[in-house]
């Protein structure tokens, strides 16, 4: 156990008994997780499994604030599998896209693009640093490296990202944070300034027959996802009427690249789960052919270095 500055980590603080006894003891320990706690919030990180935040915790109600479900612990290597049948649950990163698909362009064009992309199923590299826990990825298909320095101040959670084009070519790239919330709580979702959506709709309408005023307000069975057409100009507030809560996601407009509101409202119609997401996307669109296309997929040069950062803040209503 490690205390700094109010901030406690605790490695492996669930007990997982290792499938395979062959393992040996490095990998052992980075196949549990790790806990960050202050006196407003608990996170459990699992370095082996992508870097997932598997767990948020706000202790003004110990309410659990991101979707999860029962489930064991992944026996295989994830990589390169469909999203749906790995661990489907919390907080991934998606890059360099989130729907599979060839990539469009040189040097790595034809190239296959994992569904959500290469990060969440990666083994990473991971160590305590002030306060958190900072994890690298390493690309395999694609050159480059990025970095997540996640920590706590106070109510809020900070991650500072750092990408890496390793590669003497520019690199088209669309990056997710793909948070799955959950839905035990009736919720709703606020924007401080009209959100036009890439549909042609504005938030909170979803299609013709349904609009987001409260998530258990919609019918079962359903999902919907949607895209700003602008870049992110306000924060995104997840309220909570019943718990009297909310969560505040914000991304650093003063960061590169430019990002844009990625929101997923899951009723049942995937995977039969119920949740949702308003996640910061650097691209309209899931596929990375398809952000080429319209112009609004993030780029790293040949060899350079590109940062952004999110802070989720939690508070009262």
């Amino acid at each position: 156990m490690t205390r700094k500055r109010g901030v406690t980590l605790l490695r492996g603080s669930r007990h997982i008994q290792p499938r395979n006894k062959r393992v040996d003891g490095l990998q052992s320990v980075m196949s549990q997780p790790v806990t960050i706690e202050n006196d407003y919030l608990r996170l459990d990180v699992w370095p082996q499994f992508g870097g997932k935040v598997s767990s948020i915790i706000d202790k003004a109600d110990n309410h659990e604030l991101l979707f999860s479900y029962a489930s064991e612990l992944p026996s295989r290597c994830q990589y390169g599998m469909a999203y749906s049948e790995g661990w489907k649950a919390g907080w991934d990163e998606c890059f360099p896209a989130i729907a599979p698909g060839a990539y469009p362009l040189h040097p790595y064009e034809g190239i296959a693009i994992p569904d959500h992309g290469e990060l969440w199923a990666l083994p990473t590299t991971a160590v305590p640093t002030r306060d958190g826990i900072t994890t690298v990825w390493h690309g395999l298909r694609f050159g480059y490296r990025m970095t997540r320095k996640l920590y706590l101040e106070d109510s809020a959670v900070i991650a500072e990202y750092t990408l890496i084009n390793l590669a003497p070519f520019d690199l088209r790239f669309c990056w997710s944070q793909q948070m799955l919330l959950s839905v035990v709580s009736p919720v709703k979702i606020d924007f401080a300034n009209p959100l036009r959506l890439r549909d042609g709709n504005t938030w909170p309408v979803l299609d013709e027959q349904n609009a987001f005023e409260q998530f258990d307000r919609l019918p079962d069975g359903c999902h919907w996802k949607v895209h700003s057409d602008a870049p992110i100009s306000c924060p995104a507030t997840i309220r909570y009427p019943d718990r009297k809560r909310s969560l505040t996601i914000e991304y650093d407009r003063d960061s590169l690249p430019t990002a844009y509101w990625n929101i997923l409202i899951n009723t049942g119609g995937w995977e039969g789960q119920r949740n949702l997401s308003v996640m910061p996307a650097t691209a309209r669109a899931d596929h990375l052919h398809a952000a080429v296309e319209d112009e609004s997929a993030a780029s790293i040069v040949a060899s350079g270095r590109s940062t952004w950062r999110t802070v989720l803040r939690t508070g009262h209503i």
